[in-house]
């Protein structure tokens, strides 16, 4: 078998964004027990007992999601390792439009990967998939999620509350969001 990914999109010399696939189960299931702290603050999935068994059904989940055209889960490869994950969460055909969610190693934190990979992602979700809007949802008081889609020119469109259960509270939601023709207009002379 290949080491190469089967789908994989260069971001730069050190980025790449990687299909999510089963033979990365180990390390994803490795790089969320290290975060598993981190990550709870911010994503209720995180709460949950974690598994390597429980990464492989949410890697073949993924994996159908993608093949059914529903989605794309993708890891954050940062010079060969994997940094964290980001993907289209459930593409709305009807409305030509997707969510874009991820998180990060925190160790990670403040390289730019995740600017890097959301900026990819809009541009591929635009020229690839001909959609017409991306949304980012992030927790309000999640200010380093927030920063990413404000840093790409994001639209605040709105806040809605309560929209996240946790164990013991509901946190509120902030939604961002970017049209392909603002992206074409902040993005002059990109190739479409």
């Amino acid at each position: 078998m290949s080491n190469n990914p089967t789908l994989c999109i260069q971001v730069d010399a050190e980025l790449q964004l990687r299909l999510s696939e089963l033979r990365y189960a180990k390390e994803i299931y490795a790089l969320v027990i290290r975060n598993k702290e981190h990550l709870q603050r911010w994503m209720p999935w995180a709460e949950a007992e974690v598994s390597l068994d429980g990464i492989r059904e949410y890697l073949k989940f993924s994996l159908l999601q993608f093949a059914n055209g529903e989605g794309c889960q993708w890891g954050i490869w940062y010079q060969g390792k994997l940094a964290g994950a980001i993907g289209y969460n459930n593409f709305n055909w009807a409305n030509y439009k997707v969510e874009i969610g991820y998180w990060l190693d925190a160790a990670m934190q403040g390289k730019g990967l995740v600017t890097k990979a959301c900026s990819t992602l809009v541009t591929y979700a635009f020229d690839e998939y001909g959609l017409n809007k991306v949304e980012i949802h992030c927790g309000v008081d999640n200010k380093r999620s927030r920063a990413i889609p404000e840093r790409l020119g994001f639209t605040q469109e709105g806040i809605i509350r309560q929209a996240e259960k946790f164990r013991d509270h509901y946190a509120d939601q902030v939604f961002y969001g970017m049209l392909a023709s603002e992206w074409n207009a902040l993005h002059k002379g990109r190739s479409s």
